[in-house]
């Protein structure tokens, strides 16, 4: 299908281009978005696609180029019953994943989501004459993410589904509240998935392409996914809960087999404990946090208090 795709453009779109606009044809990058780009589309795919110019061209011929796409001739494609959008837009919309094309060191990685993250590295680009998504897939490579960040990422998304998600699944189940169970049961199916990736070190798509991104993971895929088929197919929530618990011991187990966290102890017996003040005294770039929550407690046991009240001293700053 991806071939269609690029024929269709090689020997429509581009052409019909160049004859009118021949400066936009010589300086367009091409992508090709969603199930399309992933070589994924079904007959409930449309086909999304953009034209990226620079803003000075998007701005000087780019709208005579969009109104003159919206009657290109699509009859190749309709005879195959793919629905077709071209949209042009300029490179500036890019926003923050501009930021990575150039040389800086304090790059936006928190404000560029996941799934944009899995589209600048999988999505086909079929034109990139000036090498703009050549580069930003090199810039924005998994391996580049920072390992801090791959951490912080975890502990909150760990805490998240355990200490919230599943704690609120649970309480909405022995409550028999059947419709807020079943929302937070998609939380807890999505949470479940993302670790996944994370733990792999790897972007997520969007939600439609998760389960086929899944499957690629070269680790852990093949352990959890029965385990996610038996919480899809039960309808007794005791038998789902367990296989969601059981996820999440094949992900701690290997996360500390793994020494992925060394910050903290994944497998403590107290892991609300853990996780909630990992993430207060942001373990991921303070590797010495536990050393705060010591000195809050012997501030608290010096002022005649219990050491267990350390909190309030951290908190309200009272330590020195």
């Amino acid at each position: 299908m991806q071939n269609d795709v690029e024929t269709y453009f090689e020997q429509t779109v581009i052409p019909l281009i160049a004859k009118e606009y021949p400066q936009v044809a010589s300086e367009m990058s091409i992508q090709i978005a969603g199930s399309y780009g992933l070589g994924l589309a079904d007959e409930y795919s449309d086909l999304d696609s953009v034209i990226w110019l620079d803003d000075a061209l998007w701005k000087r011929q780019g709208g005579q180029v969009q109104l003159m796409l919206q009657h290109c001739p699509q009859k190749f494609l309709a005879d195959m019953g793919i629905h077709c959008e071209i949209c042009v837009w300029p490179l500036s919309w890019l926003r923050e994943r501009r930021e990575f094309l150039e040389n800086k060191e304090n790059l936006p990685w928190e404000k560029v989501t996941f799934e944009e993250l899995f589209e600048i590295q999988e999505n086909l680009i079929i034109r990139d004459p000036h090498g703009v998504f050549h580069k930003l897939k090199e810039a924005t490579a998994p391996e580049r993410f920072p390992a801090q960040l791959w951490k912080k990422k975890l502990i909150l998304e760990f805490k998240k589904l355990v200490f919230s998600d599943l704690s609120e699944l649970e309480s909405m189940v022995n409550r028999d509240k059947a419709l807020e169970a079943q929302i937070i049961f998609g939380r807890v199916l999505e949470g479940l998935v993302h670790l996944g990736f994370i733990i792999n070190r790897k972007y997520y798509p969007w939600r439609k392409h998760l389960r086929w991104a899944f499957e690629r993971l070269p680790l852990l895929a093949s352990d959890v996914l029965p385990y996610l088929d038996a919480i899809i197919s039960s309808h007794n929530w005791g038998e789902r809960i367990a296989s969601i618990e059981s996820i999440a011991s094949i992900y701690r187990e290997h996360i500390a087999n793994s020494n992925m966290l060394p910050e903290i102890d994944i497998l403590a017996t107290d892991l609300d404990y853990e996780l909630t003040w990992a993430e207060r005294c942001e373990a991921w770039s303070n590797p010495g946090w536990r050393d705060w929550i010591v000195k809050c407690g012997q501030g608290a046991k010096e002022a005649g208090h219990d050491e267990d009240d350390f909190w309030i001293w951290s908190l309200w700053g009272w330590a020195k």
